[in-house]
């Protein structure tokens, strides 16, 4: 990479080695902060926020106070085992302080050398599974410049990309980026855009023209379909992203059904923030085989799980 690649900074949340999702083969996934949609049932809800907090575990804390007596505003802590999250400044002190492992930090600052020599350590599973690296979220557009030099000193070191999108950016930044991807992982999240509004905080007029745009730009596009009891799960919305796909989107072929989870319960809990979605009905395995089946009808290739 330039000197001048090296010194670009972001906030990244974690990076997960050996992974088999996000993408095929071995990867490895680099989550960065930060997100334009606030989608309620988000699996991952402390990316959200671009910069650093603190993550605090309730089981873990044993109550010692050590963070109360290193905390500049000790009345974080008047309560034992509990943290005002509202009036955290984010100095994270409390986080070196704590033996327990209670309180955790969620994102740090990276130079994208910084992730690019991590990335690379892996070359070699990468070239041997057909792997390579991911980026994922939060949304990577938020940090358009430290994920495009990621992904430029990626594709220098020879290692396939890809990208997990929500596809709400703006384009000009966007397309720059998409010109070191490899594989584009692409969430269309309902086709109705005051529904998509309603519940991600954003309509889809954006998202859909993007897709639109970057569909011939990338080796590989793949539809990630998240299935969301209440809100997205029925046929017609499944028929209509077939129909979308059929007509705009030529040559992409492939959906990963992604079905509803609840892992963002916790982790809300953790960042002292409310889970805003309530599970109408569990999610069947036979609403998302009738979808599977209703786009596989449809001519399209369809995975679950992705």
């Amino acid at each position: 990479m330039k000197n001048n690649e090296e010194t670009v900074l972001g906030t990244v949340l974690d990076i997960e080695r050996f992974s088999v999702h996000d993408g095929r083969g071995i990867r490895t996934v680099v989550f960065l902060k930060g997100c334009p949609l606030k989608c309620e049932w988000c699996a991952n809800p402390e990316s959200q926020q671009l910069k650093p907090q603190i993550g605090f575990f309730r089981d873990k804390c044993a109550a010692c106070m050590k963070c109360a007596e290193i905390c500049p505003n000790g009345r974080l802590f008047k309560e034992q085992g509990k943290l005002d999250f509202l009036n955290c400044t984010g100095c994270m002190k409390c986080v070196d302080a704590c033996y327990y492992g209670a309180r955790i930090q969620y994102g740090r600052q990276m130079s994208a050398a910084e992730v690019v020599k991590i990335v690379k350590r892996d070359k070699v599973f990468y070239d041997n599974s057909g792997g390579g690296v991911t980026l994922s979220g939060g949304e990577m557009s938020m940090q358009p410049g430290f994920a495009l030099n990621i992904l430029k000193g990626c594709k220098s070191e020879g290692i396939h990309t890809a990208v997990e999108t929500c596809g709400y950016s703006n384009w000009e930044q966007f397309s720059k980026i998409l010109e070191y991807v490899d594989m584009l992982l692409y969430d269309i999240k309902h086709m109705d855009s005051s529904i998509h509004k309603a519940k991600t905080g954003v309509p889809n007029a954006l998202i859909l023209e993007n897709a639109v745009k970057a569909a011939p730009l990338v080796k590989e596009m793949i539809i990630r379909y998240p299935v969301i009891p209440g809100f997205n799960d029925s046929l017609d919305n499944a028929l209509a992203l077939a129909r979308f796909m059929k007509a705009k989107l030529k040559g992409v072929k492939r959906v990963d059904l992604l079905p509803y989870h609840s892992m963002g319960l916790s982790k809300c809990e953790r960042i002292g923030k409310p889970y805003p979605f309530t599970l109408p009905y569990e999610l069947s395995g036979e609403r998302v085989q009738q979808l599977y089946e209703l786009l596989k009808a449809e001519g399209l290739d369809v995975i679950i799980g992705g």
